[in-house]
């Protein structure tokens, strides 16, 4: 059994472009801190920006790479939470919640009976490859408790638990700084010109954030593996 999942390490590959950032931003900083400020400032906001990206993109990763081992290694369904068939046909479903008209209700109906109805039974294993695209929507914030959300889709509801054993002293420390690079992040994105940080504390968000996505890995793929199969 590998030690990570495919997911992880695309992720360790992507953040060479966040290091390569901060490298320059170094430079820069030990030729003339002063004069290069503009440049260091604005390599350390790219930086944080594409920290925050790859890391909401190893997240969905690592959900897209459980949904294909369903139907890749035929688990039946049976075992798979309610929470699961829900974000299947989220678009469907919240769209039919939300109309009052019984015509426009009917023709939604219809239209989840045609694309999505095949899904939906807890007998055999899926039929087709579930869309992860579908299932990940709404996924687009890579804050703590986004991501604690986007896992109780799958119905583990155990990864805080899991992941405060493992990183022990060092999880609210971790946590915070999650959330603290998507705060950065979003300030940012809302052209906030203090939003920045310097090459040395970049340095220690790519290492807290590598590390929570170590153990995030490592937590999530034993649960997938004890619930259903193998996804490393």
């Amino acid at each position: 059994m590998a030690r990570y999942t495919a997911a992880y390490s695309s992720f360790v590959e992507r953040l060479e472009e966040v290091e390569l950032l901060r490298r320059f931003a170094l430079e820069k900083e030990k030729q003339d801190p002063v004069n290069n400020g503009s440049e260091i400032s604005a390599l350390c906001r790219a930086s944080v920006v594409l920290l925050s990206g790859h890391l909401e993109a190893y997240i969905k990763e690592l959900g897209e790479l459980a949904i294909d081992s369903l139907y890749e290694k035929s688990v039946p369904r049976k075992e798979i939470c309610s929470r699961f068939f829900y974000h299947i046909s989220k678009n469907y479903i919240d769209e039919i919640k939300d109309t009052s008209d019984p015509g426009a209700i009917g023709d939604k109906i219809f239209s989840f009976l045609a694309n999505d109805i095949e899904f939906w039974s807890r007998d055999g294993s899926f039929p087709a490859s579930v869309p992860a695209e579908m299932f990940n929507k709404g996924f687009s914030n890579p804050a703590f408790k986004q991501i604690k959300s986007y896992f109780n889709r799958f119905g583990y509801d155990t990864y805080q638990r899991d992941l405060a054993s493992k990183l022990a002293a060092n999880f609210q420390y971790t946590k915070n700084m999650i959330e603290h690079l998507v705060e950065i992040r979003n300030r940012i994105a809302h052209g906030d010109p203090s939003a920045t940080k310097t090459p040395s504390e970049i340095k220690d968000m790519i290492r807290i954030v590598k590390n929570f996505c170590v153990e995030t890995d490592g937590v999530f793929a034993s649960w997938w593996k004890g619930m259903f199969c193998a996804i490393r």
